[in-house]
């Protein structure tokens, strides 16, 4: 047996180290040359072959993959495709005979094709129309970033819904913009997986990669990351959702993030004050940007698919009326098959926008018990029902959102003057301040159809108009080119026309020379440039001059107008204790209810702006100039605000009762003084000691009169909350609705006791003699007061009153009280029987008729406690109905 020298064992250590090394390499250099999967795979998801137009595979045939044939092996594409708004979203290619209406609508009887939106303002052209503005494959390729496919794109350009665009981990969205741009629709949707080691890019080419499949031609299990749709799915085309660590920040204001440049609307659940934004006192935001991103709820929680089994609701209109709970459902599997793509949605401001699914999103209260949480709100359940939680929970919103846009004018670039709202500076960076501003409140028709306070943003828009042989429409933005520019446009009016992407965009690579004519017309100062507020048609002049160049185009009739879109703001929920809690922002003179906002500026010379038609908010409010600033100052129809609204008639009226009744009373009793110092001696009549009041009636009495004192100041409080700020409005309330109950459980007792004690015969004037007897009282309180003759009528226990005072007592408790004590059950029972307030003229009749009665008993009470001063001496009478016992003048017989 032979043993291996030292040099033979270091000769065979070597070649071991070489032989693992190499295999190292050869490892490596494999790993790099197979694609690896970017995300964690599906674990559920089955694995599956990417299919082409025809059903196969293809690897086989290269061609670009179908999502229809793809996810159609499991699913139910037809259905899911016929099912879903974000499919129908886009344009049609002809325009159906009577569905012109203002330029508007070009499309079919849903209203949602084509629709035109200034802020975009370009529109999908009707077939053989005389000025085209876009084409059906200009339209896609304009809006290739939110248009997800399948409907009306899958017609005019065969893209077919992406199905990976929502239920991939990664989806490469700018690659498919880049596709859709470049005319090369079919590959569209096989783009959007560049990036993810399925599909790459040589050149212009896409290919798949082979190393993804398996044996059977399906993808390996490590590259199917297929999900539900997670919040940065969805942001790819709705706006701004921020999951990652990093500070947040805004670089600039981007239409394309639409939700966030239209409403300010930031989905994040990072806190305010840690975020890479500019914003003014930003410190003191240590509050989330939204709460229920913070909580770690998706989009989908809410926006969930309507036949989802779990969170699907049953539709109220079919089902019948003895059905509280319908258990059927669809089975997972059935569901798996025909997941239905028409997903909840709120009660927004755009009804065009599958109108007919508005309100089947659940609101706040379906998941928060919010009568509970909101116990310590007067009316709970009335302002749960007249008030969104959006509006106490969005006090503010945090980011720039747009203001206003005017397509009157071109910038150098092609581009509208734009102004947009909370944020200071113009440098389109972070180096602008961002104030952030607050939303206007806005009634808003419910589903069930009642009115709810809401917040909106207002977006102002102008742009010329003109009469073409289907009617009213906006002059496209190539003919606006043509006349402001010195770079040849053909107009709208040629098919020859420039189509690059820039150009679609209506945005120049560079800035543009105006011609010549349009910087004589608008150069203000004489340095033949066109900057800042030269660039607005603020003078009739220069309206005329651009109006004049359009006719020149053929244009008919043209003509500027101007519209007000409301976005609904229900994002940026903030929890608690940032939401509004303070009565007063609301129950106020400057109530937020019906707080200004600005709509520009300055714009256009000459022409109102309008809100549109097909938002359903109520817009009862004032669009006025206040300077050089259109602002808009909401009125709230049919909704009363205790502490703000008021009729000021009553209150003027009210105000003269107290005041006159006060100058009455001071007047008289001045008189009586002034009398009693000339009379030099006059003789005290005899008195007697007569037991004039039970110990229930003074109960009665005094209880009754503190009540009523302190249901006037309490009601004052309320009325005029601005005045009294030392008061909790909130206390105040529950304290008045108290009182007022003690009040009505006190004169119901009281009748009851007069009733059955026959003392209720004391309140009821006799009409045998009355007047006579009146005449005789009240020539005492005139004349003979002021020379100390003795009162014209006997009082004793039977007959405590004389005939003013039955009089005014029987109109008091039998008109004033109930007329209050009614109005103020109908105010206090509005959120429990609305119906019958409602029949009433609910609390706009309601509470200034109870404010008008309340007044009336002020000046009652005034003059109440004056004629009690009355007696042989001033103090007589109250002293009498504190213990009991009166001092009566003894009168003869011829008395």
């Amino acid at each position: 047996m032979h043993t291996l020298t030292s040099h033979r064992k270091l000769i065979l250590l070597g070649g071991l180290l070489i032989i693992g090394l190499l295999i190292t390499i050869v490892g490596q250099v494999v790993a790099a040359t197979t694609p690896q999967p970017i995300t964690q795979a599906s674990q559920m998801h089955p694995a599956f072959p990417l299919l082409d137009a025809d059903g196969k595979n293809v690897l086989d045939t290269r061609k670009p993959l179908s999502t229809n044939k793809t996810c159609g092996a499991c699913h139910d594409t037809v259905f899911i495709t016929t099912h879903s708004f974000h499919s129908d979203l886009g344009f049609s290619e002809s325009k159906p005979a009577g569905q012109v209406k203002d330029g508007r609508a070009w499309d079919t009887s849903t209203g949602l094709y084509g629709k035109w939106n200034p802020l975009t303002y370009r529109y999908l052209s009707p077939d053989g129309d005389a000025h085209v503005d876009l084409t059906a494959s200009d339209w896609l390729k304009l809006n290739a970033a939110r248009v997800v496919g399948g409907g009306p794109a899958e017609k005019a350009a065969g893209v077919e819904m992406n199905c990976f665009l929502c239920h991939f981990t990664n989806p490469n969205n700018a690659e498919r913009v880049t596709a859709i741009q470049s005319n090369n629709f079919a590959w569209a949707n096989t783009a959007v997986l560049l990036g993810t080691g399925i599909v790459e890019k040589s050149g212009t080419q896409y290919q798949f990669v082979p190393n993804a499949f398996d044996s059977k031609g399906e993808l390996q299990r490590a590259f199917i990351t297929i999900q539900d749709p997670s919040n940065a799915n969805c942001a790819q085309c709705h706006g701004i959702v921020h999951d990652a660590p990093n500070p947040l920040t805004i670089n600039g204001r981007d239409l394309n993030q639409w939700q966030t440049a239209t409403t300010g609307q930031i989905v994040s659940p990072q806190k305010i004050s840690q975020s890479g934004m500019n914003l003014s006192d930003k410190a003191k935001l240590t509050r989330a940007w939204d709460i229920h991103a913070e909580r770690g709820l998706e989009c989908v929680d809410c926006h969930y698919s309507l036949n989802n089994p779990i969170l699907a609701q049953t539709n109220a209109k079919v089902q019948p009326d003895h059905i509280l709970f319908d258990p059927r459902r669809l089975d997972i599997s059935e569901y798996l098959q025909k997941p239905n793509h028409q997903f909840a949605r709120g009660q927004s401001a755009q009804f065009t926008v599958a109108a007919d699914l508005k309100g089947t999103m659940r609101r706040c209260e379906s998941c928060h018990e919010t009568s509970q949480t909101h116990s310590w709100l007067p009316y709970t359940q009335q302002h749960i029902n007249k008030v969104a939680c959006e509006t106490c929970h969005i006090p503010q919103v945090y980011a720039p959102a747009v203001q206003s846009v005017d397509w009157t004018v071109l910038t150098a670039k092609g581009e509208p003057v734009m102004e947009w709202r909370g944020v200071e500076g113009n440098s389109n960076s972070l180096n602008d301040l961002i104030t952030g501003y607050t939303p206007v409140l806005m009634p808003r028709k419910t589903i069930d159809g009642k009115t709810a306070i809401a917040p909106y943003n207002l977006v102002t828009a102008w742009y010329w108009m003109y009469d073409s042989q289907d009617g009213a429409r906006p002059v496209c933005l190539e003919d606006l080119k043509s006349i402001y520019f010195e770079k040849i446009f053909s107009g709208c009016s040629k098919l020859a026309r420039i189509r690059s992407i820039d150009d679609l965009k209506g945005t120049f690579t560079e800035a543009e020379a105006y011609r010549a004519d349009i910087v004589q017309a608008l150069d203000t100062n004489g340095d033949k440039t066109l900057v800042g507020a030269e660039l607005k048609l603020d003078t009739p002049a220069k309206v005329a001059a651009i109006a004049n160049r359009l006719r020149a185009l053929g244009l008919s009739n043209p003509r500027l107008a101007s519209e007000v879109q409301p976005y609904s703001i229900n994002h940026n929920i903030a929890r608690g204790d940032y939401a509004i809690r303070e009565c007063a922002a609301c129950h106020s003179d400057n109530s937020r209810l019906t707080q200004s906002i600005s709509l520009t500026n300055g714009g256009p010379a000459n022409v109102s702006s309008q809100f549109v038609k097909d938002a359903n908010t109520q817009t009862n409010g004032v669009i006025a100039k206040d300077g050089s600033t259109l602002r808009y100052s909401p009125s709230p129809e049919n909704i009363y605000i205790f502490g703000h609204n008021r009729v000021s008639w009553i209150d003027w009226f009210g105000v003269a009762a107290v005041l006159g009744t006060l100058l009455g009373v001071t007047t008289h009793g001045g008189l009586r003084f002034y009398a009693s110092l000339k009379v030099k001696t006059h003789h005290a009549p005899a008195v007697k000691q007569v037991y004039m009041y039970a110990v229930y009636e003074r109960f009665w009495h005094w209880l009754q009169t503190f009540t009523i004192l302190l249901l006037i100041f309490s009601g004052l409080v309320i009325h005029r909350p601005d005045m009294f700020g030392i008061f909790s409005f909130a206390y105040i309330v529950v304290m008045h609705n108290v009182l007022a109950a003690i009040l009505v459980i006190n004169a119901a007792l009281s009748l009851f006791y007069h009733l059955a004690s026959g003392e209720i015969q004391q309140f009821i004037p006799r009409p045998y003699g009355f007047f006579d007897q009146a005449i005789v009282q009240a020539k005492f309180y005139v004349q003979g007061i002021f020379t100390h003759a003795p009162h014209p009528f006997e009082k004793t226990p039977q007959k405590k009153l004389n005939p003013l005072q039955q009089i005014t007592y029987f109109g008091i408790l039998n008109v004033l009280l109930p007329l209050q004590v009614i109005t103020g059950a109908l105010m206090w029972g509005v959120q429990s029987f609305p119906q019958i307030s409602a029949w009433l003229g609910g609390l706009p009749f309601l509470a200034p008729f109870h404010s008008l009665v309340a007044w009336s008993f002020a000046a009652f009470i005034i003059a109440h406690v004056y004629l009690t001063t009355t007696g042989h001496e001033p103090l007589a009478n109250m002293k009498a109905m504190m213990v009991g016992w009166d001092e009566v003048e003894e009168m003869t017989n011829e008395e």
